[in-house]
């Protein structure tokens, strides 16, 4: 039995690891302050009027690459369109920042109770549960702001695509890929990134909310498995999108990594234009890159790899005789020890609380029997 507990929690262990890779993966190429991009995106518009601007090599570099070749078709104005679509992400990211705000910050992490007679868990256990609370703060900050990019970066495209005239295209992917291309794979990527934190701040809380309501380990491993399959399902719709693309195998790429890749790429390029550059961008990756090396230090220091199983925290406290003097724990484990330890405080506890109460009720009946006596003792006189 005690060689299943074993397999058991690190079957756990390995599926806790495997979920948190994956989420560390998609959290790997999210690029947040990208404030200035905004103010530098404007001296990059075409002008319809203006063909030297539009035959520039100097910008052409900051196109995608490979450079995209528009279909031959009907010049049109698909303004509008853009500005549609920006509105589609606009709105979504605000809604899902509201929610993610109250659960991550206005609502408090679920808390392990204290240790009982009837349920006691170990160190590990709640070792680990301060781990899934620091790490639930770094997924809701950086849900939160990401959707926040998405909800900024979108008004001020709606913006300027209302404001400014810009030249016909064949179609709206041609005219994003043109005069939008860095706004729309940002928005994309900030979106997708949001939603995934979001996903990952459920199955923490409902984790540790399973734990406090004694939940099997069967059925903790299910609601795991559950949310990675959303999850899972989430990302493959991203991945169905961006393989779409504009039709006609015109798109990023066939994955949501390419997407990602092409953000990142073209926001770099973008940063250190020679002609507009964006120094806060700059200052942005760099940031960004430091913060995603001293989670990734802390994710390697702090791994539970190398620590020992926890005992099986579903058994309650065994019956100790407190009468015994001495215990025998040679033959325990170092958990089992510590769980015996635990036990044999909270029964003592337990036996000095029912001493307690049986020496108030004697005194209470006592005081009593005085009053009921003197009482007597003034009718007879």
């Amino acid at each position: 039995m005690h060689h299943q507990r074993i397999a058991w929690s690190a079957c756990n262990n390995i599926f806790r690891r495997s979920y948190s890779c994956l989420v560390t993966g998609i959290l790997i190429l999210s690029s947040r302050g990208i404030v200035d991009a905004f103010i530098t995106k404007s001296s990059l518009h075409h002008h319809p009027f203006d063909s030297s601007i539009i035959k520039s090599p100097s910008l052409s570099q900051l196109h995608m690459i490979p450079q995209y070749e528009p279909t031959v078709g009907v010049l049109a104005d698909y303004a509008p369109a853009a500005t549609n679509l920006f509105n589609n992400m606009k709105l979504p990211a605000s809604v899902v920042t509201a929610g993610m705000v109250s659960l991550g910050f206005a609502t408090g992490f679920p808390k392990l109770p204290k240790d009982t007679l009837d349920k006691v868990y170990s160190k590990e256990t709640r070792a680990l549960c301060d781990s899934l609370e620091r790490f639930h703060i770094i997924v809701a900050l950086g849900s939160v702001t990401s959707e926040l990019v998405v909800v900024l970066w979108s008004a001020v495209e709606v913006n300027q695509l209302t404001e400014k005239v810009y030249a016909p295209a064949y179609s709206v992917w041609d005219f994003i890929q043109r005069d939008a291309d860095l706004g729309w794979s940002a928005v994309n990527s900030h979106f997708v990134l949001g939603i995934a934190g979001f996903v990952t701040m459920l199955w923490l809380r409902a984790y540790v909310m399973l734990l406090v309501v004694k939940a099997s380990r069967p059925l903790q491993a299910g609601a795991s498995a559950g949310t990675a399959a959303a999850l899972c399902l989430l990302i493959s719709i991203v991945n169905r999108g961006v393989e779409s693309g504009g039709g006609q195998g015109v798109g990023y790429g066939g994955s949501i990594l390419d997407l990602f890749v092409h953000y990142v790429t073209l926001l770099f390029k973008f940063a250190t234009n020679v002609e507009s550059p964006g120094p806060l961008q700059f200052s942005a990756i760099v940031l960004e890159a430091a913060s995603l090396f001293f989670m990734l230090y802390v994710f390697i220091t702090e791994s539970e790899v190398t620590k020992p199983p926890a005992i099986d925290e579903e058994d309650s406290c065994p019956l100790i005789d407190l009468d015994e003097e001495g215990f025998n724990t040679d033959g325990l484990t170092e958990q089992e020890k510590e769980k015996f330890a635990t036990c044999l405080a909270l029964q003592q506890k337990a036996q000095n609380t029912l001493q307690t109460m049986e020496e108030n009720k004697k005194i209470n009946e006592d005081e009593e029997e005085k009053k009921e006596d003197t009482g007597s003792s003034g009718v007879f006189m």
